[in-house]
């Protein structure tokens, strides 16, 4: 009593409890829960929004259950990450974390956590509901039960509507199937796929009706165009909620890892890399790494596959290491995006409404599927690779050398997945992959 509890058990009647922390202050007890999510923030980026209705309503079932154990409450906090806090180093994590006040919101969920535990009874003591998996499965979270209930579900068509990409895209899928009670992607009139990605929908919705992939003319002088070298480049990065390095946000991408083919004319490649499996901060030998590889005077364009994330990690690179912030960003205006170039002119029924590389490369070079790459076949996976290698201290350095390995081969795929993008887009045939790139 009247210390500090992390992880108290709680009971009240049939419901059972866990309270992240109880922290007393006065004769009662603050109810503290910690979520891994970052602060609720407005458009201004400080002043604190509104808390997410699920978490609210984590705290009010553990609040009801609190009570009724005979814990005096006297307020609710959520503990959330301040994602504008910046790790200051030597071991010092304070202000790493903010409080939310939500003992006023927690009040309204809180009175329903009776009509809740009856429901959940009757659902238990039932039969098994008939209801087919869909966005309830996974929001807020992904349920433990969905590959189960998946194969309960009747068959749905072989070209769903839901295949129009995007949230644009997903948004006229629902409108269509409320509306006009449509279910495949076949069904809509030309004239019904509306809004500003028409041309994309129509596109796609004729390559599932004739089974044949759809190439619009324009993506050849698109890419013709581009100067030699040419830069394909890839990041790989770890963000970690609970920085580990001076001068990191919480859930700040740092690169750990890079590949870059190189085309310094036509089909003539040459590969660079860097990757750093230490456990130190990666960021500026990153930096200087790219330096050496990329000239930052010949002007030749870095191709990347969204440009979004790149672009992001070199102005993050550039706030951290303001020495070379000039240098990246005449990166930054070298960037060259190839994913738009492929939504406005390809599409094939294979890539199943998905214009991830991952989906695009197998298409245009079939022998070259993630699929068949070992263990890590995606950046989280990528990401847990770097996890093991350098936090884990049961890895052995025989795992940490084939998980280097492994990250190495993930990232040459993803580079020369570009290279095999781009040559397609531009009707020169594919190239020749030489040995060990």
């Amino acid at each position: 009593p009247r210390k500090a509890a992390a992880e108290v058990p709680m009971v009240n009647g049939v419901l059972y409890a866990r309270a992240d922390a109880l922290v007393p202050e006065g004769n009662r007890y603050i109810l503290r829960e910690t979520k891994a999510s970052t602060f609720p923030l407005k458009s201004d980026k400080i002043t604190t929004g509104d808390p997410e209705e699920h978490h609210l309503n984590d705290v009010a079932i553990q609040a009801w259950v609190m009570e009724g154990a005979g814990l005096p409450l006297g307020r609710i906090e959520l503990n959330l990450l301040d994602n504008q806090w910046r790790y200051p180093g030597n071991g010092n994590y304070s202000g790493l974390f903010r409080q939310l006040d939500v003992t006023e919101e927690a009040r309204v969920p809180k009175d329903k956590v009776p009509e809740w535990i009856k429901g959940v009874q009757a659902v238990l003591s039932g039969d098994m509901p008939e209801i087919t998996s869909g966005k309830q499965c996974s929001d807020p979270y992904d349920c433990p039960f969905l590959v189960f209930c998946k194969k309960r579900d009747p068959p749905g068509p072989e070209h769903p509507i839901e295949l129009l990409p995007d949230s644009a895209g997903k948004a006229l899928a629902r409108k269509l199937r409320a509306e006009k009670g449509y279910t495949s992607i076949l069904e809509p009139k030309p004239s019904e796929l509306t809004g500003k990605n028409s041309d994309l929908f129509q596109r796609i919705q004729i390559a599932h009706k004739t089974g044949k992939a759809v190439l619009k003319p324009g993506s050849d002088a698109l890419l013709k165009k581009l100067a030699y070298p040419r830069y394909y480049f890839d990041f790989e990065g770890i963000d970690l909620p609970v920085p580990r390095w001076k001068g990191v946000r919480p859930y700040e991408h740092v690169p750990f890892q890079w590949s870059c083919h190189i085309e310094r004319s036509s089909g003539g490649f040459e590969h660079e890399e860097f990757l750093d499996l230490s456990g130190d901060d990666p960021s500026l030998a990153c930096v200087e790494r790219m330096l050496e590889v990329i000239d930052p005077a010949d002007g030749g364009p870095i191709i990347v596959y969204h440009m979004t994330y790149e672009k992001l990690r070199l102005q993050e690179l550039g706030k951290r290491h303001p020495q070379h912030a000039d240098v990246l960003q005449q990166y930054i205006d070298r960037l060259f995006d190839l994913l738009p170039v492929v939504k406005e002119h390809f599409y094939d029924p294979r890539m199943r409404g998905s214009f991830s590389i991952k989906q695009v490369l197998p298409v245009v070079a079939p022998n070259l599927d993630y699929g068949k790459l070992e263990e890590i076949q995606e950046g989280t996976a990528a990401q847990v690779a770097y996890l093991y290698a350098t936090l884990d201290p049961h890895t052995t350095q025989g795992r940490k050398a084939d998980l280097q390995q492994k990250l190495r081969k993930y990232c040459r795929q993803d580079t020369w997945a570009m290279v095999e993008v781009a040559h397609f887009l531009a009707g020169v045939g594919r190239p020749a992959r030489p040995e060990g790139m």
